[in-house]
């Protein structure tokens, strides 16, 4: 293969051609002229990240498939890693742990970028209790690789995008949700289903019993 020059300006070195992202339900071809636009996924409620952690869980050799459901997975993991920071946790009693997980995940991203290994390493890293600033930074620049800087997505509604169809704003939805939990506290189970059904209508989908706390999360658009 003939060598290709590059300028020191080009922005890359290594162009890396990822296997096909599959849409089963045909509603994104050629043939439709419909295609999902990073902005669509926006307007949606979904964080951009959620779509680069759900492109990461797959190997970028294998087929990927698309749905809104495999997207919410995406966004309820990409939860529990701003959780996990978020969560104060003791010092680290593993010996040496952050020089063990550095090494498992520099041998996942150089065994052929195997990006799905190199995410759980993180995930184990940031669960894995407090550590000092130098230890702390090298587990920032595992986010870097990655492209998933968790560390500055600390707060809930850094993560949480209300979708472009919902009528509320952000405010006006945790005061909705409010008035629901008093009603539910009251027992007034009746006012609690009206309020459920009316945030549904403006597209936003109340979470009850959620075990990460998130009081809601974007209607999800029929297949």
């Amino acid at each position: 293969n003939q060598a290709h020059e590059h300028s020191s300006d080009s922005g890359a070195r290594i162009w890396m051609h990822n296997n096909f992202l599959i849409d089963r339900t045909g509603k994104m071809s050629k043939s439709s002229g419909e295609f999902l636009r990073l902005q669509t996924l926006i307007d949606r409620g979904f964080h951009p990240l959620s779509y680069r952690l759900m492109c990461l869980q797959a190997h970028y050799r294998s087929e990927l498939e698309f749905s809104w459901e495999n997207l919410l997975a995406a966004q309820v993991r990409l939860k529990r890693m701003v959780m996990g920071v978020e969560k104060p946790k003791p010092q680290s009693n593993l010996s040496g742990s952050i020089e063990v997980l550095i090494t498992e995940f520099t041998f996942a991203v150089s065994d052929d970028l195997n990006t799905p290994v190199a995410l759980t390493v993180f995930e184990r890293a940031l669960g894995a209790g407090a550590f000092d600033d130098q230890s702390l930074a090298r587990i920032k620049e595992m986010g870097e690789v990655l492209g998933l800087p968790i560390y500055d997505l600390t707060r809930e509604d850094d993560l949480r995008i209300r979708p472009a169809c919902a009528t509320l704003n952000e405010a006006d939805i945790k005061a909705r949700l409010a008035e629901r939990k008093a009603a539910r506290a009251a027992k007034d189970f009746a006012t609690s289903d009206r309020i459920r059904d009316e945030l549904t209508a403006t597209g936003v989908e109340v979470m009850d019993g959620d075990p990460l706390g998130w009081d809601w999360k974007p209607v999800l658009p029929p297949n």
